[in-house]
C-alpha cells in the first residue's frame, strides 16, 4: 500500500491518523468496495482508508478540511483518476447533492471523524436518501450508547434515533495505539444500514426535535417535560397542561411516570403519535 508523510496532527481539528492495518483491513472489508463503488469518505487524513479502497477500484469522493493533507494525499493519489479529493468542511457537506452531481444513485459513507463531530456527521445519516450503508469510527463510550437499546440506562438521543432510521452491528474495537498520536481514548467501528423500523415517524426531522425534547431534562419524569406550564422556566408541551398530557401518555400505552432511558423504541413511536404533531412540541 502506498504511504506519503505529513506535518503533525493538529489537535485543533481533532487529528488523530489511524495506523493499525488490521483495522483498516476491517473497515474496508465492511465497505465491501467493490470496481466502481461509489464512496464519500469523511476526513481521509494520510490515505489510510482512501489508498486501499482505490486499490479495489472504488470510486471515491474524500471531504478534508486541513488544506496541507488535501493537497499532499491528491498528489498520492493522482494515479487514481477515481479518487477526488475535496477541501470542505464535512459538516457543510449534503451527501444526497454531492452525490447528484457526480451521478451517483447510491453510495456508502466511510470515515474516522473527528471525535468532537461525532454527533453532528452521525445525524446526517438518516436524513441521506442515497446512502446505501455507512462505516464510522467513533469513540468506544459514544458507540456503547449508540448500541445501547433504548430502555437500557445506558441509551440517549442517538440510541433513539438512529436505530428508528438504521440498522447498527459493531465491525471491530480499535485500541488507541492503532493511532498516531495515540488519543486518550479507545475507539469502535458502526456499520450503519439502511432500515427504518416499523412504526418509525415518516419526518425523521420531526421525530429527532421530539426525541431531544424528551431528553432535555434527562433526570426528570416525561410527564413533567412535556406538559405544559405557566411560571418562569415552565417546559411547553402539550397545550391543556397536566390532565391533557396524561390522557395522551394512556392513549399511547406509556407509563408517565417514566424517564426518557426507559422508553422503549416502539413507546417513543407511540408517545409520538400523541404528542409530536408539529406545534405541539416546542423548544
Amino acid at each position: 500500500m502506498k504511504e506519503f508523510q505529513a506535518g503533525r496532527a493538529r489537535k485543533s481539528l481533532g487529528q488523530n491518523f489511524l495506523v493499525s492495518e488490521g483495522a483498516i483491513r476491517k473497515i474496508v472489508e465492511a465497505l465491501r468496495p467493490g470496481e466502481g463503488l461509489p464512496i464519500f469518505e469523511i476526513g481521509p487524513g494520510k490515505g489510510a482508508l482512501t489508498i486501499p479502497l482505490a486499490e479495489k477500484g472504488a470510486r471515491i469522493a474524500a471531504f478534508e478540511i486541513d488544506r496541507d493533507l488535501a493537497a499532499l494525499l491528491r498528489e498520492a493519489c493522482a494515479g487514481w483518476p477515481q479518487v477526488d479529493i475535496v477541501e470542505a468542511d464535512i459538516r457543510e457537506v449534503d451527501f444526497d447533492a454531492e452525490a447528484g452531481k457526480r451521478g451517483w444513485r447510491r453510495y456508502r459513507v466511510a470515515g474516522n471523524i473527528p471525535y468532537l463531530l461525532t454527533s453532528t456527521i452521525l445525524l446526517k445519516l438518516p436524513f441521506s436518501a442515497g446512502c446505501d450503508g455507512a462505516v464510522i469510527m467513533v469513540q468506544k463510550e459514544v458507540g456503547e450508547r449508540i448500541l445501547a437499546s433504548p430502555g437500557e440506562r445506558n441509551c440517549g438521543i442517538l440510541s433513539v434515533f438512529m436505530q428508528a432510521y438504521l440498522g447498527i452491528s459493531e465491525v471491530a474495537k480499535v485500541k488507541a495505539g492503532s493511532f498516531m498520536p495515540p488519543p486518550k481514548v479507545d475507539s469502535v467501528v458502526l456499520e450503519f444500514r439502511p432500515g427504518r423500523k416499523d412504526g418509525a415517524p415518516a419526518k425523521p426531522g420531526e421525530f429527532l426535535a421530539f426525541v431531544k425534547k424528551g431528553f432535555s431534562q434527562r433526570r426528570k419524569k416525561l410527564l413533567n417535560v412535556f406538559r405544559s406550564g405557566d411560571g418562569p422556566g415552565r417546559h411547553v408541551g402539550v397545550p391543556g397542561g397536566r390532565e391533557a398530557a396524561e390522557k395522551a401518555f394512556a392513549a399511547a400505552r406509556v407509563d408517565a411516570g417514566k424517564r426518557p432511558e426507559e422508553l422503549g423504541l416502539d413507546e417513543w413511536f407511540r408517545l409520538f403519535e400523541q404528542l409530536g404533531r408539529p406545534g405541539d412540541i416546542k423548544e
